[in-house]
């Protein structure tokens, strides 16, 4: 292997790939990313059996070879190189040789007969543009959980009907559900696969129908799902394909996969109430809100809610009683109903940090809150003018107060 590429393009794709690399890898090679020359320019990977990374990068190939080193030092090595030198690489024997300008690095290399082979990726099922799945993504992820003994709630569940994509998550505390509109590519792999075995006259078991609908809906891990869609975000068309088992988010040289998540995600469609259902509609601004919220929850923890009220047309935002420490702030608000269940004279108590996620993801100039009880569920919205922030809608319990 002998080529040679500049510091600014190897560094972005170097940092691409380290995304895969696992904090404590259990074998040295997992460590590793995996360099490959090609006729398109050098290629570059990291696998750790869940997660993998893989980009290209413009390069000058005098020979071709494969090498694998440590990750973390390769990227720390890059990340010092000045963005416009150029890099020199080149396998020596059992040693990787990176020069640029003055300065030389030799990097011992990693048995490449002991890395795993990269997983295969699915066909394109859709696509969206980076910068709207980025935001939807992070709009979707703020209610999901973290209890990895409850793997379903640890996923953003992905449901394709048409042209649009529902992203759902939950923690069991909070639901948030996105909608956007998507590209799809075509049918499902699974639906494609169940056609040819029935035109060869084999028990292909569920329906076409049935693996179409289960072809269009997967678990996605939250976590690399917000990590990566925020690593593909900008001006671009991203591709997004899944089946047996992966998933894949690419741009042009870039990609990064993962395993789907088996387990059942809660149904949801019938937990939402509509806004017409609401006893009480609150409009309050986004940004005045979670100032408010900042400020009473210093005193606030989750034993000890922030407690909303109606009064007049401001929202009285407060936390703490008794002899213990006491906050409270007003907010302008517009109300519409009442509710005839009140404790303690509150509207609703929430847990701080649960109420401020869900205000940061809208991304309206007010929020609208859509209360049938101080007790059920509230669903809270985006509003802007004419605009109800339909496509983002977020269910949060409320913490149930004693008389």
């Amino acid at each position: 292997m002998k080529l040679r590429l500049f510091a600014g393009p190897f560094a972005d794709a170097v940092a691409h790939a380290a995304r895969a690399l696992p904090t404590r890898p259990p074998v040295p090679v997992l460590g590793g990313i995996l360099l490959r020359t090609g006729e398109d320019g050098l290629h570059l990977a990291a696998f750790d059996y869940e997660v993998c990374a893989t980009t290209r990068v413009d390069a000058e190939i005098a020979d071709d070879g494969t090498a694998l080193v440590s990750g973390r030092l390769l990227s720390d090595i890059a990340k010092t190189l000045p963005k416009s030198a150029e890099v020199d690489l080149e396998l020596s024997g059992a040693r990787l040789l990176l020069t640029a300008g003055s300065a030389r690095f030799t990097l011992p290399t990693l048995p490449v007969e002991e890395y795993p082979a990269l997983p295969a990726a699915p066909d394109t099922v859709l696509m969206v543009e980076g910068d709207v799945l980025a935001d939807a993504v992070a709009q979707a992820v703020v209610a999901a959980g973290t209890d990895y003994s409850l793997p379903a709630l640890t996923g953003v569940q992905m449901v394709l009907e048409g042209s649009r994509l529902t992203l759902a998550a939950t923690d069991r505390y909070r639901f948030a559900v996105r909608e956007l509109t998507v590209k799809p590519t075509g049918t499902m792999p699974a639906a494609k696969a169940v056609r040819r075995a029935r035109k060869k006259g084999e028990d292909a078991g569920p329906t076409a129908e049935e693996l179409d609908a289960a072809a269009r809906t997967v678990l996605v891990p939250a976590k690399f799902l917000a990590e990566a869609a925020r690593a593909l975000a900008g001006e671009h068309p991203v591709a997004v394909g899944w089946s047996d088992g992966q998933i894949t988010l690419s741009i042009p040289g870039r990609t990064t996969g993962t395993h789907l998540l088996e387990a059942e995600f809660p149904k949801f469609r019938n937990l939402f109430p509509t806004a017409e259902d609401a006893e009480l509609t609150i409009t309050v601004p986004v940004e005045e809100a979670l100032a408010a919220i900042k400020r009473v929850a210093l005193v606030a923890s989750d034993k000890r809610p922030i407690r909303l009220a109606v009064d007049g047309d401001q929202l009285l935002v407060e936390a703490g009683d008794g002899d213990d420490a006491r906050a409270a702030d007003r907010i302008p608000c517009n109300s519409v109903g009442s509710l005839d269940d009140r404790v303690q004279g509150c509207d609703a108590a929430f847990n701080p940090g649960y109420l401020a996620d869900c205000l940061k993801a809208v991304t309206t100039p007010e929020a609208r809150f859509h209360l049938t009880s101080s007790i059920k569920p509230v669903l809270i919205l985006g509003h802007s003018g004419e605009d109800t922030g339909g496509d983002y809608q977020h269910l949060l319990m409320p913490i149930r107060l004693q008389g």
